[in-house]
């Protein structure tokens, strides 16, 4: 399967802010900033600081996202015990629950 937006994306500046294109040059996000810290405070605009940090984690957004698929493929690797329920003893003294490998007991304190 081919990706829409091929990695690597990069960060252009533009006035008043910056673009983020993938490696064909299509532009897929614009960040739009003020140079006067005020200024951005009171129209509600972000700062070029904050544009330039937005623009760099969106651009990062195909590396974390492989980062992510390799969790989620070693996951998968991995067997998933299910959780069996509580099971009381004749007596009701102890439950035993099962984890994979690992038993749990508990005790149960009965109203004295």
């Amino acid at each position: 399967m081919s990706r829409r937006f091929p990695a690597p994306w990069r960060i252009v500046e533009i006035p008043s802010g910056f673009a983020v294109e993938d490696a064909t040059g299509q532009q897929l996000s614009v960040f739009y900033g003020r140079s006067d810290p005020n200024t951005a405070g009171h129209t509600g605009f972000l700062t070029m600081d904050e544009a330039r940090q937005l623009a760099f984690n969106f651009a990062r957004l195909p590396e974390l996202s492989e980062q992510t698929s390799a969790r989620r493929d070693v996951a998968k690797a991995v067997p998933r015990h299910t959780l069996q329920s509580r099971k009381l003893t004749q007596d009701g003294k102890h439950t035993l629950r099962r984890l994979g490998n690992l038993a749990l007991r508990s005790e149960i304190l009965k109203p004295g």
